[in-house]
């Protein structure tokens, strides 16, 4: 790797403070990286990725949209802690948060992921305790790994940009989901690091075991299943089973503190 592409990528600190990104992350991820800093190591060539997205968002800035307002660093007070969000664009009544990701977040979740859903209503809370009103929301995916040969494909994006809304919650659910984030990540604070909160199915990126009913000579199954025992109901000869096994795509691949974290530590010894 060349030097200025290490150090592009490299981070001196974590972060501190209650940021709208730090609430959203599972607490046991965050915890384990405030703790860890030290010990953690990254391989720089899997930040490229990182490096690309504050790229385009700095490219960003320089597309000048009349009467909008960009990369704005807010602040709010909410039961005695400060909240801050670095928003990415607001246009009018219409709030924007651009995200470098795999064409495959598109294909499997086309309303969006959760998180960013998190995301985008925070950005909102803080907009509206600013006296910035704001009615609709937006996340402008920039998909880094599309492929113009499957833009004719069933479900795939036609091109390499989608602008997916983002619905807005009612304003009791944000005050609740924001004090409900509060509350666990505080908690996490206080516990070791084989006590802290399991990360759920939704935050590893959890895929389950299926079982692919196949036929000799054919490439792709027949039907993939989410038991044996509704593989086998179906099964006829010569056709054969092949069990797929499942897989926590974020902690083997994607997690910067799998080497730390019990949970993983524990499924990898069951397996």
């Amino acid at each position: 790797m060349p030097e200025p592409l290490v150090k592009a990528v490299s981070w001196d600190t974590p972060r501190k403070g209650f940021s709208v990104t730090y609430l959203i992350q599972p607490p046991q991820i965050t915890q384990l990286t405030r703790r860890h800093w030290d010990e953690i190591e990254i391989d720089a060539s899997e930040r490229i990725w990182v490096l690309l997205g504050s790229a385009i968002h700095y490219i960003l800035e320089k597309g000048k949209v009349p009467e909008s307002q960009r990369e704005q660093i807010l602040r709010a007070e909410i039961d005695g802690l400060t909240i801050t969000g670095r928003v990415d664009l607001s246009h009018h009544l219409k709030t924007s948060e651009y995200k470098v990701t795999s064409v495959w977040s598109q294909v499997f979740e086309p309303e969006g992921r959760r998180d960013w859903h998190a995301q985008l209503n925070l950005y909102r809370w803080l907009r509206l305790k600013n006296g910035l009103p704001t009615d609709k929301l937006e996340v402008c995916a920039i998909f880094r790994d599309w492929q113009q040969s499957k833009s004719n494909d069933e479900d795939y994006p036609e091109v390499p940009v989608s602008v997916i809304p983002v619905p807005v919650w009612p304003d009791e659910k944000v005050e609740s989901y924001l004090k409900d984030r509060i509350r666990i990540h505080l908690e996490a604070q206080t516990l070791s690091d084989g006590e802290l909160p399991p990360c759920t199915d939704e935050d590893m990126w959890s895929k389950p075991t299926t079982y692919a009913v196949m036929r000799p000579g054919r490439k792709t199954a027949i039907k993939v299943c989410v038991s044996m025992e509704d593989a086998i109901s179906i099964l006829e000869p010569p056709e054969f089973i092949v069990t797929r096994p499942g897989k926590r795509t974020r902690c083997e691949g994607y997690c910067d503190v799998a080497p730390f974290c019990t949970q993983f530590k524990k499924y990898k010894e069951a397996k």
